[in-house]
């Protein structure tokens, strides 16, 4: 080394060598001559760790695979770690790959055996690209609500009942997931979807409360006594909203009357709440726009006094057009949610097995009869499983439903026979008494960790709580997926490959 230094670096060499005030350091390790840039001497192990860590950063944050190769990332990168080589695109879209790969097969494992609950929906993307998503639900052994992103598929074909019943049994047939471990799909109302999930899969359909309510609500703000100042108010804050001369001014009459600045709203059509919210800020806001109206001569945007008074005391407005309004909602909802659907007897079951409405006091006494029976046919079902399990593992030592007994204690002993045997008929009736007995739990109340310290005592519900709790009443969790997918399909990334459009949603909601 000594003789290289002399020969190509003898101006090292002697900086190495020169006399200081400071007692000579040990002899220079040969790793300080190497560019700090080096990845030389971060072990291969640090160096994965590191780059899984980048790897889920980009698909956890949303963020595009080329964000590593920008100068400012790796010159933040050399910062924190300078023997780190930051790894090339193609580096970080093979590991991509592989932490999808390993996170389906963990997902795969999760859901098998479980019975789960689905939503699904139709999104279109910048680049014209239709995709289906859909989510599953279940409650695990902890009583932990848990949802996951199952898929986001490209269909080609046109979204008829079909088309879209065959990707979501596609989906499903990915994981191992049999038709009869779907309880329901939730979806929003269109006909496609329904007619899919009832017609071709076979499957109760639960329709998007959300989304029902909207529709209820658009349906009675058609009364014309209402509808009439409702538009009149949407055409206002879409003025003022256009008009920047007009928002100016209307923002030195505010300051002039002592009125808080702020915009109009202007209402969406597929959110009912942005009504609301519409007619609250224009109630506000009435007196500096009625000032802008008038010195701007913009008539045709005033309401009149009894218009007003309708938007801002219905009760005290006009009491008709409020009880027609009240009649078309009511009428759409009782239409939507009909005592002869399937949803109907599904959403009441899941109703009773809540702690907090177990009483049913919203139906009949015919209609809780029958939640009741319906209830106790599936937990007869549930142990005469649980018997013939046992029966299968050599337990016959004349003790049928021995798990009954070990959780229902001296309940289980008061229904066993001279010879042992056990009523199981009995057994589950008294338990939906003792059941039916619990005082509701606070409405605000978490029913999930109820069932977690109370669900010992009963446990066949307990069984039949954790499959029909985990029916989502929205199908809101699809309609976020693709927010999301609208962040990663930008402008900049639109051409994506829809296959690496599926795995980055995916991992971006399940990691």
């Amino acid at each position: 080394m000594r003789t290289h230094l002399l020969t190509l670096h003898p101006g090292k060499l002697a900086e190495l060598t020169s006399d200081t005030d400071e007692p000579q350091a040990k002899q220079a390790r040969i790793t300080s001559f190497m560019p700090a840039s080096s990845s030389r001497g971060l072990s291969a192990e640090r160096q994965r760790k590191i780059t899984d860590k980048l790897t889920r950063f980009i698909c956890k944050d949303m963020r595009p695979i080329n964000i590593s190769q920008g100068s400012g990332f790796k010159d933040f990168v050399q910062e924190l770690e300078p023997r780190y080589a930051v790894p090339s695109r193609a580096t970080i879209s093979d590991r991509v790959v592989k932490l999808y790969d390993a996170t389906k097969d963990n997902i795969k494992k999760m859901l098998s055996g479980e019975n789960i609950s689905l939503t699904t929906d139709g999104w279109t993307s910048i680049a014209t690209e239709a995709y289906v998503t859909v989510t599953a639900h279940f409650i695990n052994d902890d009583w932990e609500m848990k949802d996951i992103i199952l898929k986001t598929a490209e269909v080609q074909e046109t979204h008829t009942a079909e088309h879209v019943a065959e990707c979501i049994a596609n989906i499903l047939g990915e994981y191992n997931v049999r038709p009869q471990s779907v309880l329901s799909i939730t979806t929003d109302n269109a006909a496609n979807y329904i007619n899919a999930v009832e017609r071709h899969l076979q499957v109760a359909n639960v329709p998007c409360m959300v989304h029902t309510i909207n529709l209820a609500v658009r349906k009675g703000l058609t009364v014309r006594a209402i509808e009439s100042p409702i538009n009149r108010l949407k055409a206002t804050a879409l003025h003022f909203n256009k008009s920047t001369t007009d928002s100016y001014l209307l923002e030195s009459k505010q300051r002039l009357l002592g009125v808080k600045p702020a915009k109009l709203i202007n209402d969406c059509a597929t959110r009912w709440n942005s009504t609301y919210d519409m007619v609250c800020r224009a109630a506000e806001q009435q007196a500096p726009v009625a000032a802008v109206i008038m010195e701007k001569k913009l008539g045709h945007l005033e309401l009149n006094t009894n218009e007003w008074s309708l938007m801002e005391q219905p009760s005290t407005g006009d009491p008709q057009a409020l009880n027609d309004m009240k009649t078309k909602i009511s009428a759409d909802l009782e239409k939507r949610y009909s005592h002869t659907k399937d949803a109907f007897m599904l959403l009441n079951s899941a109703s009773y097995l809540d702690p907090r409405f177990h009483r049913l006091i919203h139906l009949t006494g015919e209609q809780q009869q029958e939640v009741h029976d319906k209830v106790h046919r599936e937990m007869r079902l549930i142990a005469e499983d649980e018997e013939h399990a046992e029966n299968e593992e050599g337990a016959g030592d004349g003790t049928p439903l021995g798990a009954m007994g070990s959780l229902l204690g001296n309940v289980y002993r008061q229904f066993a026979g001279p010879g042992g045997t056990l009523d199981s008929g009995l057994v589950l009736q008294q338990e939906m008494r003792m059941y039916d007995a619990e005082t509701p739990i606070p409405s605000d109340s978490n029913p999930l960790s109820w069932w977690k310290t109370s669900g010992t005592k009963y446990p066949h519900l307990a069984r039949l709580a954790r499959r029909y709790l985990s029916i989502p009443g929205t199908s809101v969790r699809a309609e976020r997926v693709f927010s999301t997918a609208g962040m990663i399909v930008n402008k900049k990334r639109s051409a994506l490959d829809p296959a690496n459009v599926d795995r980055l949603v995916f991992l971006a909601n399940n990691l």
